[in-house]
């Protein structure tokens, strides 16, 4: 059973709590991915089993959060998992980044590392729907602020992540600092950043939205 966080007056912000509610999830991703990016209706088989394989393993260490709407239809998904450096993570197999190497090249040694994935959020759902539709940036603020909770908790932490390049250019007007480690490459219709955020780069983020959880 998912765990409600919080529920709005459009929408429900959920924590997944259960190995059985991955399918649903990983699903909603993929069909999300492949639709809005490649204009594809359906994905391979193999790449939901793979996913589903991977979340099965990450959730002990991962905060995985999706949001509904009045009719229990997922609108948003998101995944903050922390890294125990011995996990190959897509920076990594993707955009060939060493990120031990990185991290070693750091003026500190951060106290942990969180890997932020399965970002995805239905456009064409929330656009259908009024009451949504006027509250979809703070869906993606909401989506943003949970995730980025465990990095704030140590001044040393840090967070790394594959990024959409249209969402990248406009994270610093969301009070957003993170930096390029990395060669962007086309994936799914989109170019993609690898880029990592310390604790000091999302400091704007969540003095402008501290009040986000309570819209």
């Amino acid at each position: 059973m998912k765990k409600l966080v919080k529920k709005y007056d459009a929408f429900s912000l959920w924590k997944i709590t259960e190995m059985s509610e991955l399918q649903q999830v990983d699903q909603f991703i993929l069909h999300v991915y492949y639709y809005h990016h490649l204009k594809e209706c359906f994905y391979p088989q193999q790449e939901l089993h793979d996913m589903i394989k991977d979340d099965i393993r990450a959730l002990p260490n991962s905060s995985f959060y999706v949001i509904t709407d009045d009719e229990e239809e997922i609108v948003g998904t998101i995944k903050s998992e922390l890294w125990d450096d011995r996990k190959k993570l897509p920076i990594e197999k993707d955009f060939r980044v060493d990120l031990n190497q990185f991290i070693q090249g750091l003026s500190y040694p951060p106290q942990k590392v969180f890997h932020i994935g399965r970002f995805a959020i239905d456009q064409d759902k929330i656009r259908k729907k009024t009451a949504l539709r006027k509250k979809r940036l703070t869906i993606l603020k909401l989506l943003m602020y949970y995730a980025l909770l465990p990095v704030m908790e140590n001044s040393s932490n840090i967070f790394i992540c594959e990024c959409d390049q249209k969402l990248y250019s406009k994270l610093n007007l969301l009070g957003l600092y993170p930096h390029e480690i990395g060669t962007s490459k086309l994936c799914m219709g989109s170019y993609t950043v690898p880029i990592y955020c310390d604790n000091a780069g999302i400091k704007d983020f969540f003095t402008q939205y501290n009040q986000i959880e309570y819209v």
